[in-house]
């Protein structure tokens, strides 16, 4: 199992961003399947693994315009590094979306989850995955030694 930590101040801005957007892009799976795209966090796995925002127009980087504004999980900013985790993530690039405004059976939305985190003082996002599945959670970098 791996564990991908993301600044989660960084991650709440772009939650922001994509409730905030009048209108969401749809992930390859939601464009197929003809499904309404909602508020969310893709997960990327491509030049690096990140987190960025499905609304649009999309959120610009702030160093460069052209692109947008993701964030990296703490070390996997290459693609040499997202290549390294093949047997874990698999070899193809993907795009995972993390609805944040549909609650889980016995848990409050993404979105919840991350704002009252982050007003309780933790500072990460973390996604942890195998093979087979893929757990969100919010830690404290104090107390969170990998």
């Amino acid at each position: 199992m791996i564990r991908l930590r993301f600044p989660l101040r960084d991650v709440l801005a772009l939650a922001e961003h994509a409730i905030a957007a009048p209108e969401h892009g749809p992930t390859y799976n939601e464009h197929f399947e003809g499904t309404t795209p909602t508020p969310s966090l893709w997960f990327v796995g491509d030049e690096g693994l990140y987190l960025m925002s499905n609304g649009l127009p999309g959120l610009p980087d702030p160093t460069n315009a052209d692109r947008q504004r993701v964030v990296y999980a703490d070390g996997y900013r290459t693609p040499m590094s997202k290549h390294a985790l093949n047997t874990v993530i698999g070899g193809d690039d993907f795009v995972e979306a993390l609805p944040l405004l549909v609650a889980q059976p016995g848990r409050t939305t993404l979105h919840t989850q991350l704002t009252e985190a982050a007003a309780d003082g933790y500072d990460l996002f973390v996604i942890s995955m195998d093979p087979t599945a893929m757990e969100l959670s919010l830690a404290d970098s104090r107390t969170d030694q990998r």
